[in-house]
C-alpha cells in the first residue's frame, strides 16, 4: 500500500503534465518558429578619387584618392513589424558619424503600412531623382533622398501609390532650446538660426503601361520654420510634378518643383536667404526657387567577368532663383555605373555653374552666385564594396 499510493500519485502527476503540454501549450518548435526574427545585416565601404578643375594644386598632384564612407545597414522583420536603419561613418571633416535613416514599420496589410522615426521625406521620384553618385540639384536643397523625424502612412497597389506624412522636425542629435541644429547629417535641412518644424506632405503616383511602364505623380508639402532669434514661426511650401518611364534597357526621370521658404529672420537679416547644412559644412540657399531636372539612363547587360552590367546616364538640373539679379545654378553629370557585384563603380564627369560642390564658390553659390565664375568640372570615380 505504501508503494502503491506514491506510484499512483506519480502516474497522475506525469499524465497531468503531458495533458497540460498537449492541450494548453504549443510544441516547443512551434513557439520558436512563431518568435523567429528575420535579421539581415549589410553595409558598404566606399573610396573616392576626384580631379577638380578649380583646385590648381590638386591638379598638379594628379587628383586625390581617399576614404568616403563606411556604413552599416540593419533590416529586421518580426510578424507584421519591420525595422530599418542606415548608420553612416564619414571622416570628421565630412561630418563624422550620423544616422541616414532609421524607422519602425507596422504592416497593416500587403499594400499599406505605417512608419515611425527618421523616415523618408517623400518628394518627387523616389528614392532617387537621378542616376549618378552626385544626385541632382534637388538633393542640395533637401528634396532628394531626404529623411526627417515623423510618421507616415504608405499605400501601393498595381495602379496607385500614395504617401502621407507628418514630420515634427529634421533629424536632431540634441535638443537644447535655442541651439542651431548640428551640421553632422546626411540630409540637407534648415540650419543656423532657423529650424524645420511641423511639416505635412502628400505624394502620389499613378502607374500605367505594360511595354513602357510609367509613373506620373505630384507632391505637395507645407510646414513651419522656427527662428531662434525672433521666436516666430515662418512658413515653407513646396509642390512638384514628376514622371518616370522604363522601356527595355532605358530609364527616364523628369521633375519640376517649386519651393517658397519664408523665414521670420531677425531685423536686418535677408529673408531671401536661408541657410542649410549637411556633411559638416553649411551654406546659404535661395529662399525661393524653381528647379527643373531630367535624367536618362541606358543599361547594358554584359558577361565580362566579373562585370555583369554597365549603365550609361546623363543627369541635368537647372535652378531658377526668384531674385532676378542672382545667377541661376546649373548642374550636369555624364557618367557610367559599372556593376561587378559586390563592387559598384561610379565614373562621373560632373559639371556645375554656381554649384557649391562643383566650383570655388561655396557659401553664396546657391544664392547670389558670381558672374565672374563659369562652368567648372570634377572627374570622380567612386568605388563601393557592398556586403
Amino acid at each position: 500500500m505504501r508503494i502503491l499510493i506514491p506510484t499512483i500519485l506519480f502516474i497522475f502527476l506525469f499524465n497531468h503534465s503531458l495533458i497540460g503540454q498537449t492541450d494548453e501549450s504549443p510544441p516547443e518548435e512551434v513557439v520558436k518558429k512563431k518568435e523567429k526574427i528575420e535579421l539581415n545585416l549589410g553595409g558598404a565601404l566606399r573610396y573616392n578619387f576626384n580631379y577638380s578643375s578649380w583646385k590648381p594644386n590638386q591638379k598638379k598632384r594628379g587628383g586625390d584618392f581617399g576614404f568616403e564612407v563606411f556604413r552599416i545597414n540593419v533590416n529586421a522583420v518580426y510578424k507584421d513589424w519591420e525595422f530599418h536603419i542606415d548608420q553612416r561613418f564619414y571622416s570628421q571633416e565630412f561630418g563624422g558619424a550620423f544616422l541616414k535613416y532609421g524607422w519602425f514599420q507596422y504592416n497593416l496589410d500587403k499594400q499599406s503600412h505605417l512608419k515611425l522615426g527618421l523616415i523618408p521625406s517623400y518628394f518627387g521620384v523616389q528614392q532617387f531623382n537621378s542616376h549618378s553618385w552626385f544626385f541632382q540639384l534637388p538633393f542640395y536643397v533637401g528634396f532628394e533622398d531626404d529623411h526627417d523625424m515623423g510618421l507616415s502612412y504608405d499605400f501601393e497597389n498595381n495602379k496607385w501609390q500614395v504617401d502621407l506624412a507628418f514630420y515634427k522636425n529634421g533629424e536632431l542629435t540634441s535638443t537644447p532650446d535655442d541651439s542651431p541644429i548640428s551640421d553632422s547629417r546626411y540630409n540637407y535641412d534648415f540650419s543656423g538660426r532657423n529650424k524645420e518644424i511641423n511639416q505635412v506632405t502628400g505624394r502620389f503616383n499613378y502607374k500605367m503601361g505594360e511595354k513602357v511602364t510609367q509613373k506620373i505623380g505630384g507632391t505637395i508639402q507645407y510646414g513651419g520654420i522656427w527662428n531662434i532669434d525672433t521666436k516666430e514661426v515662418g512658413s515653407q511650401f513646396a509642390y512638384g510634378l514628376h514622371y518616370e518611364a522604363d522601356y527595355k534597357h532605358w530609364n527616364l526621370k523628369g521633375q519640376y518643383l517649386n519651393y517658397d521658404n519664408k523665414p521670420k529672420n531677425a531685423p536686418g537679416e535677408s529673408r531671401d536667404i536661408i541657410e542649410m547644412t549637411a556633411y559638416g559644412a553649411p551654406y546659404q540657399t535661395a529662399a525661393k526657387a524653381s528647379i527643373y531636372s531630367i535624367s536618362l539612363a541606358y543599361s547594358i547587360p554584359v558577361k565580362w567577368k566579373p562585370i555583369s552590367s554597365i549603365q550609361i546616364y546623363n543627369d541635368y538640373s537647372y535652378m531658377d532663383k526668384s531674385v532676378a539679379t542672382w545667377e541661376d545654378t546649373q548642374m550636369n553629370v555624364l557618367g557610367v555605373l559599372i556593376t561587378a557585384e559586390p563592387l559598384y563603380i561610379y565614373v562621373d564627369y560632373a559639371m556645375g555653374k554656381h554649384q557649391p560642390w562643383l566650383g570655388p564658390q561655396w557659401t553664396n553659390a546657391l544664392t547670389t552666385g558670381d558672374s565672374n565664375n563659369g562652368w567648372e568640372s570634377r572627374f570622380n570615380i567612386n568605388f563601393g564594396y557592398y556586403y
